[in-house]
């Protein structure tokens, strides 16, 4: 019998084509059983004709069906997969303008900061009915959540449920494909130790093959101009691959080719705290600079000297209409893709389903792999999926500056997720000021930004009204 899947949010047209074609791509998944579970009724019939569509394509046993009653699409349920966003645009809106009225520029604004937090108060309570629905119809199945904020969901169940949880996020793909282009390095071969939390994925140490990537990477950052130092890089030679459209870079000279002096110009970020601090971050500088908001003000023309991309309204909008196109295009596709998305989820289960360790990030209850940050809260961690389940594969911890930054933001989060399940607007207002951008402002701004946060979304927010 195949893998049974449920997939939360079924009528996403990011998630359910994307996941669909990984499933058809690996054979232990080839025969799954998927689920498609939507409270917009309207999602699900395109969403189940993809389902089909590459099924027939391919040839093979996948099938699916769709449903708007959460306990029937539970049943049974082996791995049940959350890809939701509550309130969709109309609610985010709020999350991106408001603040930005306060002189808060959030690059995305989905996952930390006032945006994240907001996002939080929302969403924990709705994923928090998935697990407890779970609970009743599918207790031994696993949850695997790639909804944002994806930290503070994630800790959300694993806090107040038996649910086994676990968060996955590409970020870390992204990283490795940057190191590959800098350094002319086999993707496979950059093995990364990560401690974190998501979006702020930090790497303590890196190996390239049978190399100290860190060493490699150093060098690599020391060349200047054509031919570089001895043992580094000639930062005007050619890339493997130009980088694709969707990672927003620029180029520092529009009329060559795409160079390695590209790559550094667009992470200068991380490669500046990795210079100064010893640790690399993993994420893309559009997420990391969310945790930094030093990077983010005025005196950077609000990161963008830093080349930093700002989505705004306008860029998570037109990220839908590209998925919505590409769900098309896929409809319309005689041959399926056969190359990877890149998310995590195919990998995950194929390690679960046939027992053979699959070694991926991802984010589960600190057991002590992240050796200075409290136990139970979620880290972002490399993880080993297979016969045993999932767990920690390495242990780690974050020096310096990072490390004690690092913690401010777990406080922050647990704060989050308090305040989301008890509905306490005194606790939020902590979260706000705990965090880092969000605390970045005059006191009495956060407490007028936050009331006005809550305001602006409460008929999402009935944990909230409820306390009045």
């Amino acid at each position: 019998m195949g893998a049974k899947i449920t997939l939360v949010g079924g009528g996403s047209t990011h998630w359910t084509p994307k996941l669909t074609v990984d499933f058809a791509n690996t054979p232990a998944l080839a025969d799954a059983e998927v689920v498609l579970y939507d409270l917009v009724p309207d999602s699900l019939p395109p969403a189940l004709k993809v389902v089909e569509h590459v099924a027939e394509r391919r040839g093979i046993p996948l099938t699916a069906r769709a449903t708007t009653d959460i306990d029937d699409a539970l049943a049974g349920a082996e791995y049940v997969i959350a890809t939701f966003s509550v309130g969709g645009f109309a609610s985010m809106r709020h999350d991106i303008e408001i603040p930005t009225h306060y002189g808060i520029r959030q690059t995305v604004g989905d996952s930390v900061g006032p945006g994240g937090i907001s996002r939080s108060l929302r969403s924990v309570p709705v994923i928090l009915e998935v697990a407890r629905a779970m609970e009743r119809r599918c207790p031994d199945a696993l949850l695997v959540n790639v909804s944002n904020p994806l930290t503070a969901l994630c800790r959300a169940v694993t806090r107040e449920t038996s649910i086994r949880t676990v968060g996955l996020c590409a970020e870390i793909v992204g990283l490795k494909f940057v190191l590959s282009l800098l350094l002319d390095a086999d993707f496979m071969s950059i093995d990364p130790v990560v401690a974190g939390v998501n979006h702020l994925p930090l790497v303590t140490s890196l190996r390239i093959g049978d190399r100290d990537g860190f060493a490699v990477l150093r060098r690599a950052l020391e060349s200047e101009g054509e031919g570089g130092n001895e043992g580094g890089i000639d930062l005007t030679g050619p890339l493997w691959m130009d980088p694709p459209r969707a990672m927003h870079y620029q180029k520092t000279d529009p009329e060559r080719g795409w160079t390695k002096a590209d790559v550094l110009a667009n992470n200068k970020v991380k490669f500046e705290l990795f210079d100064r601090f010893g640790v690399l971050p993993g994420s893309s500088d559009t997420h990391v600079v969310e945790f930094f908001p030093g990077f983010v003000t005025s005196a950077s023309d609000y990161g963008r000297d830093w080349r930093v991309h700002h989505y705004g309204m306008h860029g998570h909008q037109s990220d839908k209409a590209d998925d919505d196109a590409e769900m098309a295009d896929l409809l319309a596709a005689e041959k399926i893709p056969t190359w990877p998305s890149g998310e995590f989820v195919a990998s995950l289960l194929e390690g679960l389903v046939t027992g053979e360790d699959r070694d991926l990030p991802g984010n589960i209850p600190n057991s002590g792999q992240v050796e200075n940050l409290p136990a139970d809260v979620v880290v972002e961690c490399m993880v080993v999926a297979g016969a045993d389940g999932v767990r920690p594969r390495d242990r780690a911890t974050v020096p310096s500056y990072l490390g004690e930054h690092l913690r401010r933001v777990v406080s922050s989060q647990e704060l989050t997720v308090e305040a989301a399940i008890s509905g306490d607007r005194t606790i939020a207002l902590e979260a706000m000021l705990a965090d880092p951008m969000a605390g970045s402002l005059p006191y009495e701004h956060v407490v007028t930004m936050t009331d006005e946060l809550l305001a602006a979304t409460e008929p999402w927010l009935p944990q909230f009204t409820a306390r009045r």
